[in-house]
């Protein structure tokens, strides 16, 4: 089978959507050729299925500087799935039906610990207009919502940024060549749903300037913009399965297809220095005020997606739209929403709440999209503690109810205490959780909330929330999930 590529463009299979700008790109009188104004730290999939996406859209209206130089921090594996395609993928679109789309928005990928300077070089560039990230929460190297400076890989940066071994490294060795060089002004945003993401990133490389170049420091302030941005669309792993898929659909090989849901939603702040993509002609939406977007992702879709991601778990599922096939889980999550977070949640005009709340949980149940809930439970020590911390505190301020709050939080300990026990748990405090003595352990959730960053927060010392949580600790223990959540009664008719 031919593998996808320019050349190989022509043997697709005709249901196979290509953008206008591929199939032109070949032609001799060619007056525009797409150009990479964006670098972006984070070629996984996400990445693949949204962001790209509005690049490929832009590209084929016409907007020939917003191609993409993709970054890799760590494993070349992108890279070379892609660069014998000459970086073309297929986006697979699973809704009631399936529809394919051949992406050609990425021109590149650099592998950072291959080439460093080469990274640092294409971001110091001049046709380099904005700087993007994917790099999860890991990737900002946070403790406790706050810049780890103990982590190890800031610790080198700190040492010397010749080689970075952080983004935030990279971009400030990246911004000393360009005030150096004269160099035009440069966004860098925030693509990660991470609160004040783009002021994590300006605190980031504000504190590797002030080590190794002051001066530059001074000079981002008039040339360089720090932004955040609230991205959403639910894109599952690929595995061998989606390649067949696309494959036989493509007619052609292609090495890392991606699947999405038809969903898609970009809310960028409109916080600029220099020129500034039109991605609001492709469906995103520019704001002044990121924070209150975010927060309702984080505390509606986000909560709910890590609740049920627990919640199944526990019970069996190997997927989210097999735990809202639950009654007893589908119901629960909606009321955890409209019951706790509702109030306690400020909601953007444009936003109906009730609407939102409904389409979130519809797009939970698209069968043809397999998220695993061990995909949305990675890290979760640390997705928590913007998911549904934040609201109980809020809940026990404003003295609202926090009840379905506090159980999703007792079955967060037993997902932990479980996926340790069956070799599953994948997060960045595994070696501690594993550290901490399960049996006949009375203190097991505070030991494992700590570990969380929950000592943080004020529910923490809130007697009457903590024995709740306590007291479903135990009762999901001893009964499972569904008769844990079913004994409490907490589940209106």
């Amino acid at each position: 089978m031919y593998r996808l590529s320019r050349d190989n463009l022509s043997k697709l299979n005709k249901n196979i959507s290509v953008p206008e700008y591929l199939i032109t790109s070949d032609s001799d009188d060619l007056s525009s050729p797409i150009t990479s104004g964006i670098v972006h730290f984070g070629t996984g999939n996400f990445h693949r299925a949204h962001q790209a996406v509005y690049c490929d859209n832009l590209l084929d209206q016409g907007e020939s500087s917003w191609g993409i130089t993709g970054i890799s921090m760590r494993s070349p594996d992108m890279r070379d799935n892609l660069a014998p395609q000459d970086f073309l993928y297929t986006q697979a679109t699973l809704g009631e039906s399936t529809d394919y789309r051949v992406i050609g928005a990425i021109q590149n990928i650099l592998v950072a610990p291959e080439n460093p300077q080469a990274v640092i070089d294409i971001i110091a560039n001049n046709t380099t207009q904005l700087v993007t990230t994917t790099i999860t929460e890991k990737g900002y190297c946070l403790s406790l919502g706050k810049l780890d400076l103990t982590n190890d890989l800031i610790v080198d940066d700190l040492e010397s940024i010749k080689a970075p071994k952080t983004t935030y490294g990279f971009i400030a060795a990246a911004l000393i060549k360009r005030c150096n060089e004269q160099g035009t002004p440069v966004t860098i945003l925030c693509c990660d749903n991470v609160h004040k993401g783009g002021e994590h990133l300006r605190l980031g490389v504000e504190l590797m300037l002030e080590k190794h170049c002051p001066s530059t420091r001074q000079w981002i302030k008039g040339n360089v913009a720090f932004s955040s941005s609230m991205v959403d669309r639910v894109t599952p792993a690929t595995n061998e399965q989606l390649i067949n898929l696309v494959n036989d659909q493509l007619g052609l090989s292609d090495a890392a297809p991606v699947a999405a849901e038809p969903f898609t939603q970009w809310i960028i702040e409109d916080n600029f220095a220099g020129k500034k993509p039109p991605f609001n002609k492709v469906g995103a939406q520019f704001v002044r005020d990121i924070p209150p977007f975010e927060n309702v992702k984080l505390r509606f879709l986000n909560a709910s997606h890590s609740i049920l991601a627990a919640m199944g778990y526990l019970a069996g599922d190997k997927f989210i739209h097999e735990a809202i096939q639950r009654p007893t889980l589908a119901s629960f999550a909606e009321q955890a929403l409209t019951d706790n977070v509702v109030a306690v949640t400020s909601i953007p005009d444009v936003i109906d709440i009730n609407v939102y709340i409904q389409e979130v949980l519809g797009r939970f149940h698209n069968q043809n999209l397999p998220y695993a809930v061990l995909q949305v439970g990675t890290d979760s020590s640390q997705k928590i503690q913007q998911r549904w911390f934040p609201s109980i505190d809020d809940a026990l301020k404003q003295e609202s109810d926090y009840s379905y709050l506090a159980l999703s939080v007792a079955a967060w300990v037993n997902f932990i205490s479980k996926a340790l026990l069956n070799n599953d748990l994948n997060d960045p405090l595994r070696d501690q959780f594993s550290n901490i003595k399960v049996a006949g352990n009375a203190d097991i959730v505070n030991d494992y909330l700590t570990l969380a960053g929950a000592n943080m927060f004020a529910f923490f010392t809130n007697s009457a929330f903590m024995d709740s949580v306590k007291e479903s600790h135990k009762l999901i223990d001893e009964l499972g999930i569904i008769e844990a959540i079913q004994s409490t009664k907490i589940i209106k008719s």
